[in-house]
């Protein structure tokens, strides 16, 4: 099976993107909380309102999956197909919806430009989003924020890009949260292949350890 792997310098705008969102976080932890930052702390409001941040995203005007390469205009899509599905696979306290997946074509911003190399051509990358919905069943919260997950056929396999993905934050226990998942690939690449799957391989928790005791594997049809 042919793996293919992270180009060096997308892993460093990788890289980059996810100090800036580091930044951001410290700043918001320096800045003194209010009673009302408290109570939503103590809840699940800050989550259910970034969840429905996300949700609004997708529009009539803006029909692209909320990941972090729309978010953070790091490059324009122009949509080459989109699924919609209800499939539900459950692995101990987890179920996990797939709900969709768009497979886009990229136009690097300038100012990213340089960095998508290690393509065949860099005017032709298809990014595949797949939108997770992850019900915890648990008695402990749940990050989404580290999932490992292949895009594969029947000969290779794709690694996703954590850092270009959104999600709506740890799942409380008995709550629903939504993950964006992001694999990209040549277009050539996708134009040859009749289906893929997709393979949600780990979940880690805070200890770093995998919640998943087994893969959960989604069949997705032809394009």
């Amino acid at each position: 099976m042919k793996l293919f792997r992270i180009p060096v310098a997308l892993l460093l705008c990788a890289i980059a993107l996810a100090l800036s969102a580091c930044s951001n976080d410290d700043k918001a932890a320096d800045e003194p909380k209010t009673p009302a930052a408290d109570a939503a702390a103590e809840g699940n409001e800050d989550t259910d309102a970034l969840s429905a941040e996300l949700t609004d995203t997708v529009s009539a005007d803006n029909p692209f999956f909320p990941d972090r390469l729309t978010k953070d205009s790091v490059a324009e899509k122009e949509m080459l197909s989109e699924q919609n599905f209800d499939q539900s696979e459950t692995d101990d306290n987890l179920e996990v919806t797939l709900k969709g997946i768009q497979y886009t074509k990229l136009k690097p911003a300038d100012s990213y430009e340089e960095s998508f190399t290690g393509f065949k051509d860099p005017e032709k990358i298809v990014a595949a989003t797949a939108m997770l919905e992850v019900k915890n069943d648990g008695e402990e919260p749940v990050p989404l924020k580290d999932m490992g997950a292949f895009l594969e056929t029947s000969t290779y396999r794709i690694l996703n890009h954590n850092v270009l993905e959104a999600d709506s934050g740890e799942i409380e226990p008995g709550q629903t949260s939504t993950k964006y998942v992001v694999f990209l690939m040549d277009q050539a690449d996708y134009k040859e292949e009749d289906d893929f799957s997709l393979r949600i391989s780990s979940i880690t928790d805070t200890e770093e350890e995998d919640l998943l005791a087994a893969d959960i594997t989604f069949d997705l049809p032809a394009n």
